[in-house]
């Protein structure tokens, strides 16, 4: 029989019977001779609901009618070289009438013995359900960590565990494990994440980046060439889980395979590899989807860099020119300890003024790589809502603070980042309320985002305004820099999220009086589970 590749069971210690060995393999295994069962082990008992007295019945006793003369004719096609799957839907019979539909693999040995292994899929639906459920995830999440955090629970659900692995120069670096508590080869996984692994150390996936192809790891021992034939994989987690079906799929996200995505599960069939496949051309296009937005971002903000040079030579220079007709009138009015008292006051002003542009002109030039880490939401807002309050328009304006957020929420993004770009927008927010007015921030969340919305009463914004809130030196404060809001909607796009300013018919609050509503859209995280 043709297979792609091989994972071995745990390894039987010397002087184990042949049973002891097939009883040892997870799934269920039939040896036929002559279309009589000749041996079987305790998980095919289990499935067709006999005892010992299986060995002895003929095949088709277990097999509705006319489904061996099927099977046989798929035997003979693929001697004859016919392309066709490798495994097989069988239903089998069972004693008390009830039948189990089995994924068949076979290989024809000597003479005309044949060796089945097959896998229980009656209930297949609930499998063929989750799988749709990962090829249904929104095409809008930012990137591969976005979309693995959507299909964590689908994978977790499933009981397989995933290792989303990165190819370096020197060999390979595991990134990310998908896998429920406790389980073996999960917790293994873990331990070697964010280490460098050499090419010597794992052979399947060197034969991946080899071939090109993906590759599925079968649960019996196979003959396979080359350094696959010895890929025992994982060592003790994986004799210890039973856990002995893989699929392995490259991801490209140039010419080059940049990543690759293993899966396994003790019941993953190669029919669930056509999946785990499309999953991971999914993971490819995030990735590349990634890379394309921020090399868009590089290159506005080079463009960008033309225009601030002049708007920031118009900035400075005025400034500079109160500044210098102060140094005059000192010059002239050395004398004067009232003119003195008053020419010192503008030259502290526009001195300060000076930097405070500098410093958003720095931030908003900031190419630091983002941190971007599953993070609770609501201890985050109240951060910003108490560094918030310390700005003096808080205690001047007095408003009514409307705080809803969830304390389960998670978001993908760096903390650090994110907070500063909440915290000019609150502070906004206190800066334009009405006196008394209402300050409102509320989030809810779907499937793969969160939805965040911060809303302040008061005047209502003209279009013009509304349209050039977030263009770099745009502003409507008389000592302002103009940069604040760049410098939001740039670490928004930093961190894999969206900002905008919502038209007031959106807002959450009463519309009785003018709204503001800025409306950030996170990519949500699945909170992870504490190992211990």
């Amino acid at each position: 029989m043709k297979n792609r590749g091989t994972a071995k069971a745990k390894r039987p210690k010397p002087g184990l019977s042949t049973r002891e060995v097939l009883d040892a393999l997870p799934d269920p295994v039939l040896l036929v001779d002559e279309l009589v069962i000749e041996q079987t082990n305790a998980a095919a008992r289990e499935m067709i609901g006999l005892g010992k007295e299986l060995v002895g019945r003929r095949l088709a006793s277990i097999l509705p009618e006319n489904a061996l003369d099927r099977f046989r004719l798929l035997d003979f096609q693929r001697a004859q070289g016919w392309p066709l799957p490798a495994t097989c839907l069988l239903r089998f019979i069972r004693t008390d009438g009830a039948s189990v539909t089995a994924d068949v693999r076979w290989v024809r040995l000597a003479g005309s013995r044949w060796l089945l292994t097959a896998r229980d899929v009656t209930d297949a639906s609930r499998a063929e359900a989750l799988m749709g459920r990962l090829a249904h995830l929104p095409s809008t999440l930012d990137g591969a960590e976005a979309l693995l955090d959507a299909s964590e629970p689908v994978f977790r659900a499933l009981g397989w565990t995933v290792a989303f692995t990165e190819i370096v120069r020197d060999g390979s670096v595991t990134k990310r494990i998908i896998a429920r508590a406790g389980d073996p080869v999960g917790d293994y996984g873990r331990s070697l994440v964010d280490k460098l692994l050499p090419r010597s150390a794992t052979p399947v996936l060197v034969e991946v980046l080899r071939t090109g192809e993906a590759i599925f790891l079968d649960n019996l021992p196979q003959v396979q060439p080359g350094d696959v034939s010895r890929a025992v994989a994982l060592g003790e987690s994986m004799a210890r889980s039973r856990v002995v079906r893989s699929a392995w799929c490259p991801i490209r996200t140039a010419a080059d395979i940049s990543h690759v995505l293993a899966v396994t599960g003790h019941d993953l069939t190669e029919h669930d590899f056509v999946a785990v496949q499309l999953f991971a051309a999914q993971v490819g296009a995030a990735l590349r989807i990634r890379g394309l937005r921020l090399e868009m971002v590089r290159r506005e903000r080079l463009a960008a860099v033309g225009e601030m040079a002049a708007v920031l030579a118009h900035e400075v220079r005025n400034p500079l020119a109160v500044m210098f007709n102060a140094l005059s009138a000192l010059e002239r009015n050395g004398g004067s300890a009232p003119v003195f008292g008053d020419l010192l006051v503008i030259l502290r002003e526009e001195g300060e003024r000076l930097q405070r542009l500098v410093t958003d002109l720095l931030e908003f030039a900031s190419t630091r790589e983002p941190n971007l880490v599953p993070t609770s939401l609501a201890p985050l807002i109240a951060e910003v809502l108490y560094a918030a309050k310390h700005d003096e328009s808080y205690e001047r304006m007095k408003p009514t603070l409307d705080i809803r957020v969830s304390e389960d929420l998670m978001v993908r993004t760096d903390e650090a980042l994110l907070r500063r770009a909440l915290l000019n927008v609150v502070v906004n927010a206190f800066q334009h309320v009405a006196t008394g007015g209402t300050v409102s921030v509320v989030a809810t969340s779907t499937e793969a985002s969160v939805r965040l919305v911060i809303t302040n009463e008061g005047d209502p914004l003209p279009e013009d305004v509304r349209k050039h809130l977030f263009d770099p030196f745009f502003t409507t404060k008389a000592t302002g820099t103009g940069l604040g809001l760049a410098i939001v909607r740039r670490i928004v796009m930093d961190v894999g999220a969206s900002v905008a300013l919502l038209p007031a018919e959106n807002s959450a609050v009463s519309p009785s009086r003018a709204l503001a509503s800025f409306e950030f859209l996170l990519p949500r995280a699945i909170a992870k589970e504490v190992i211990h």
